[in-house]
């Protein structure tokens, strides 16, 4: 079995040192425009010290190298594979903006309902935190680009890092798992991996990333990752922050003692109810990225 989302991957104009070049003119990409957004950040608040800045420049310092990374991703696109951007989301067929819909809301309603039952089991570990003045300054901020960096790390992984792994394989093992290790390892600095462990977790993102991948492959498209990671995003920044958070936020709620055990079951839980729910209810989607092995040599000699 072989997954049409991997065939742009294939082909001329997509050797290794293609995706080798790329990859590296966007880390230079992401330091060079983080290097500026930090200069920039502390001409305003006169200090290199990220954790003393208020919500709104750690949000502007964390998101905004990833708007360089996507003109990054779409430059290199064109100039060393020949191909644009809508190649890594959806190789074949017509975009759906209904995967991503239902995608994100499905996945932002469980959390919330995971949440809720943990705070009717201990309520006194869920405070009320909502300060309107503070929400709405960061409000405009964080849905302009919490999308963006959400979106840019969907291509990177899910599209170009999982294409590139498909290269090397038609099965969807390699692409699943690779770019969901590099994902993961990517997340490694982020304080919360220092505050609770690195065993505990680093499995959630390895998690995440393994859900994203595989309905990416499944439907041939990157739509439904595209909704679940911004709903994901979106609701740990506006919705139920916690201690350590990698980007700390004026949510409604905070979590007064986090414990990344119960945390981590949680996520499971989730990730299990919104795959089953997608089997259930849309079976049809999880088949439209395979491709029948009678259609595999005309794939192939299409490239």
């Amino acid at each position: 079995m072989t997954y049409s989302f991997l065939e742009p991957g294939r082909g001329k104009d997509n050797q290794a040192w293609r995706y080798v070049l790329t990859l590296v003119t966007i880390i230079w990409a992401a330091l060079l425009g983080g290097l500026i957004v930090i200069l920039v950040a502390y001409a305003f608040e006169g200090s290199l010290d990220i954790e003393t800045y208020s919500p709104i420049s750690v949000l502007l310092v964390s998101m905004l190298p990833f708007l360089a990374v996507l003109l990054t991703l779409w430059g290199c696109l064109r100039l060393f594979h020949k191909r644009g951007l809508l190649s890594l989301v959806r190789p074949t067929g017509a975009f759906s903006w209904q995967k991503i819909l239902l995608s994100g809301v499905l996945w932002f309603f469980l959390a919330g309902l995971s949440d809720l039952v943990l705070a009717i089991l201990n309520p006194a570990n869920y405070r009320w935190s909502f300060d309107a003045k503070s929400f709405f300054l960061f409000l405009l901020p964080a849905l302009i680009l919490v999308p963006i960096q959400t979106s840019t790390e969907e291509l990177v992984f899910r599209g170009y890092l999982t294409q590139w792994a498909g290269r090397y394989s038609r099965r969807m093992w390699l692409p699943l798992l690779v770019p969901s290790i590099v994902f993961m390892s990517m997340h490694a600095l982020n304080p919360e991996v220092e505050a609770y462990g690195f065993w505990l977790t680093m499995p959630m993102y390895l998690g995440i990333g393994l859900l994203m991948a595989w309905v990416t492959l499944k439907t041939g498209g990157l739509e439904m990752a595209l909704g679940l990671h911004l709903a994901n995003n979106l609701y740990a920044t506006l919705i139920v922050t916690f201690p350590n958070t990698a980007l700390p936020s004026p949510a409604f709620f905070s979590i007064q003692t986090y414990e990344p055990v119960a945390a981590l079951i949680q996520q499971v839980i989730v990730m299990a109810v919104y795959l089953g729910f997608i089997y259930l209810i849309k079976r049809e989607w999880m088949r439209e990225g395979e491709i029948p092995a009678a259609t595999e040599v005309e794939v192939q000699s299409a490239h």
